[in-house]
């Protein structure tokens, strides 16, 4: 259903689905999660066809592209391999749209036009192993010494933070009984290589080639100017800056439980039980027939969060409302295609199996399902 898009964005997704068909062929993406191979070449494949510059404004010399257009880019490349599409969101977006939020106008124009040709790609180092869903819980200080800032915790699991040129790093730079938790964390700009920093690499289920690290600061120095926006307000433009995140997110999962679902109803075609394709079955019809009806709602969901983020700002509710669905339906498809598949779908390398845990992780990153509808509830004027 492409209501909401344009010929542009209809140009878009065909020419990313283009060229990871010819550079991402499924078994090609099986060797990559299994080996741990770092897909540098599709970042810089989306430097040279000018995609890490679609968030980046055009005075920084990027394409000054909607949230609308980072969903069909983000769908598409999630339907190949989410450790391809989380590589996205996290190099470029993240960082583009949090230096537009908060960052001051040196900054702005040091780092957008490295984002825009990918020559720079961020990760953003907010969870800590205590603090996760309660982010206002961090240890993480940050304590000003000289012209500078010293910054001392662990943060993780960060997504592709080894890889990273720049971590944009939330610490503590401050406390006050008098106001709420979330008031005193600070944002910063850490280049790799500082002295001090180090990572430890994690082992998940799924996203294997993105790498997942611990983030270790034992006495990293940054200047001044690496500060990101005003200090002790790093949650408030964090919550500007997840609203994007999430619906991005939710286009990620969409993507998953669409290439699932189709790869399920080509093996129903195939599969034969009984003399007929098992898709002939209502037993199995059936159930891929709702999982593409809930695909179609959850796509138009976040189709009009995204146009609601384009045209009107801010908008935390709806944001939320697109990830909770998007991750919850892509859990159902991805259980769905898994039965349909039997135990060969069970198999180590089947991209069954792997849709499944990709689909899982959605519900655990960017804000717990459970988060979600707090945020819903919260919006309702419920407590």
């Amino acid at each position: 259903m492409d209501v909401y898009l344009t010929s542009d964005q209809l140009e878009l997704r065909r020419a990313v689905r283009s060229y990871l068909d010819g550079a991402y062929p499924l078994d090609r993406v099986t060797r990559m999660e299994h080996d741990e191979e770092y897909p540098d070449e599709f970042f810089r494949e989306c430097g040279r066809r000018g995609w890490t510059g679609l968030p980046v404004p055009r005075e920084y010399g990027g394409c000054g592209g909607s949230v609308m257009d980072l969903c069909v880019l983000v769908e598409e490349v999630a339907k190949t391999c989410i450790s391809l599409s989380t590589l996205y969101i996290s190099g470029t977006i993240f960082g583009s749209h949090a230096l537009h939020i908060c960052g001051s106008e040196a900054q702005r124009r040091r780092l957008l036009p490295a984002i825009a040709t990918g020559e720079q790609r961020f990760a953003l180092a907010m969870s800590e192993p205590g603090a996760g869903s309660d982010f206002a819980g961090m240890t993480a200080t940050a304590t000003g010494v000289g012209a500078g800032w010293r910054i001392d915790g662990v943060k993780g699991p960060i997504s592709g933070a080894e890889r990273a040129d720049l971590l944009i790093t939330a610490a503590r730079t401050g406390s006050d009984a008098g106001r709420s938790r979330q008031w005193g964390i600070s944002l910063f700009v850490v280049e790799r290589g500082t002295p001090g920093l180090s990572f430890r690499r994690r082992r998940f289920a799924a996203m294997k080639a993105l790498m997942v690290d611990d983030v270790h600061y034992d006495g990293v120095v940054v200047p001044a100017g690496a500060m990101l926006g005003p200090e002790n307000e790093g949650w408030l433009n964090l919550a500007r800056l997840m609203d994007i995140e999430r619906i991005v997110a939710a286009a990620q999962m969409i993507g998953v439980a669409q290439v699932t679902v189709d790869a399920a109803v080509a093996y129903a075609k195939e599969r034969q039980q009984y003399g007929n394709p098992i898709g002939h079955f209502q037993a199995i019809a059936h159930p891929l027939a709702d999982a593409a009806t809930e695909i179609a709602a959850a796509r138009m969901l976040t189709y009009a969060a995204a146009r609601k983020r384009d045209v009107e700002g801010p908008c935390p509710r709806e944001a939320s409302m697109a990830k909770l669905f998007a991750n919850n339906v892509a859990r159902r498809a991805a259980n769905t295609a898994l039965q349909t598949a039997g135990a060969i779908g069970y198999e180590q390398e089947s991209p069954f199996i792997r849709r499944f845990l990709e689909a899982r992780a959605g519900e655990l990153g960017g804000g717990t399902s459970q988060i979600q509808r707090n945020i819903i509830a919260h919006s309702m004027g419920l407590r």
